[in-house]
């Protein structure tokens, strides 16, 4: 295969391989002979250049988060683009002839995916780890059960996926076209990557190229109400969280609103007639797949965000959750998280079954647990909320501060750790903040190295700031 010299915007030169490995709806890729990058020339005809240069060129400068401060905490959230074409000078004219590429040549060269994104399929296939694969429609019989993951894994993905999507929209950014095959992951090491971001919606400069993928597009893009959006993409980011987390789509159900034709039936069910598969109260549209985990059983949390955007949301995009909220949520969901002794996960809590998520396994009895508080110095308020402790469970500033996240601002540092012992559980302070027995009058202290049982009923306060983390010790059986 020869090579063909391709000139950047930047006056870097590359060399390209002279036949696309891929092509979509408006570019054509071709890799470097290094295999370290992939330009997409856009072919055919087009009709907004100017535009698309001038968002390629916000998206490569203002709008880049890989140049911020943090830039390489947020590289590996997404496969951003790192030069353009642009120009008759930039490849040779019988080149882009004989590809039909857009004349004067204009394109964009993003990294190529890292190796953990590619998969052997049964087949002996190597694939892109797009959504589709793992979420649990035919493709998904096609996945060698190694590269399907865990619970753990697919919550860790989605956290991924939605801290990404909330770095855009902090921006004023929409991708406008989140979907299965627009986001990478890699189910065994719980990592998700955001592609094709030369199509993000800049405000002011670029509105949206494409309306989307069947299936993630909004109730009101289908219904001719809206154009692609930060509220679109709300959407599209809760139908994706469904399908990793319960390998079903939230709205194909067995509800028919159309018998013209499949296409007017599809486009009703997923635009003006959409209906929740779970709707709590409106039976109408019961899921295509059987239920075998229902959203319900994933916590309060999750549960929440899903009833927000698909009961009251589906049609009113402003009381969708953000993707704030879902990154909230999942790390509640998070704290609730359970090894199962078959090497599962699970999801413990109160008014949760004491199995698997599928029912088909049950937890050894009891589970210890921390009811999470807040001392404010004048009381001590309930969060509502729990810590499930299990053997080898490590402490961070997220389970011990009040109002840590673990997101990019966050110390990872280790602060301690459960452990069992001789028939006891153990709470062990690896930090220099103390931790205190509340014992009435006088409180125990527990510094460094040290340790406190847990006991049901034991009250046991972080530090001395306010407000302060209080753990109280109870169980689950």
């Amino acid at each position: 295969m020869g090579a063909v010299s391709c000139r950047l915007t930047d006056g870097r030169v590359l060399q390209l391989e002279d036949e696309p490995v891929g092509t979509g709806a408006e570019k054509r890729v071709f890799l470097t002979k290094d295999r370290c990058f992939a330009v997409g020339f856009y072919y055919g005809s087009l009709r907004d250049r100017r535009e698309r240069v001038e968002r390629l060129t916000r998206i490569l400068t203002t709008y880049n988060p890989t140049l911020a401060a943090n830039g390489a905490y947020w590289a590996p959230y997404f496969c951003w683009p790192v030069g353009m074409v642009d120009g008759a000078q930039s490849i040779s004219r019988d080149f882009a002839t004989r590809h039909q590429l857009v004349w004067p040549a204009i394109g964009v060269v993003t990294p190529t995916y890292r190796k953990n994104f590619y998969f052997t399929d049964r087949f002996g296939q190597t694939q892109e780890k797009e959504v589709r694969w793992f979420t649990g429609g035919k493709a998904s019989k096609f996945v060698p059960q190694a590269e399907s993951g865990s619970l753990l894994t697919r919550l860790q993905i989605a956290v991924r996926l939605t801290r990404a999507v909330r770095r855009l929209h902090m921006a004023g950014l929409a991708h406008a076209d989140l979907s299965n095959k627009n986001v990478l992951v890699d189910p065994k090491g719980g990592e998700a990557c955001i592609i094709d971001i030369d199509s993000l919606v800049v405000p002011g400069i670029a509105p949206p190229s494409v309306l989307g993928t069947p299936g993630y597009i909004a109730p009101e893009v289908l219904a001719n109400k809206a154009q692609p959006s930060i509220a679109t993409d709300k959407h599209a980011l809760a139908v994706l969280l469904y399908e990793l987390l319960l390998q079903r789509h939230p709205l194909q159900g067995k509800r028919v609103n159309s018998t013209r034709s499949a296409e007017e039936d599809e486009q009703l069910s997923m635009g003006a007639k959409a209906l929740f598969v779970e709707h709590p109260t409106d039976r109408r549209n019961p899921s295509v797949k059987a239920i075998e985990v229902a959203c319900t059983r994933l916590g309060p949390a999750l549960t929440h965000c899903f009833t927000q955007t698909f009961v009251h949301g589906l049609h009113a995009p402003s009381q969708r959750a953000d993707a704030a909220e879902w990154e909230v949520a999942l790390y509640k969901t998070m704290r609730h998280l359970f090894p199962m002794s078959s090497d599962k996960w699970t999801i413990l809590g109160k008014g949760l079954p004491m199995t698997s998520l599928r029912g088909d396994e049950r937890t050894a009895t009891p589970v210890l647990t921390a009811e999470l508080h807040q001392d404010t110095g004048d009381k001590v308020i309930s969060e509502q909320d729990s810590l499930v402790l299990w053997h080898h469970l490590t402490l961070h500033d997220w389970h011990l501060l009040v109002g840590a996240l673990p997101d990019e601002r966050a110390d990872r540092a280790a602060r301690g750790y459960v452990a069992q012992h001789q028939g006891k559980w153990w709470l062990v302070n690896t930090s220099d903040v103390p931790w205190y027995i509340v014992n009435g009058d006088t409180d125990v202290v527990v510094g460094r190295n040290a340790s406190v049982e847990c006991i049901v009923g034991r009250t046991v306060r972080i530090g001395n700031a306010r407000p302060a983390r209080v753990l109280r010790f109870d169980a689950l059986r």
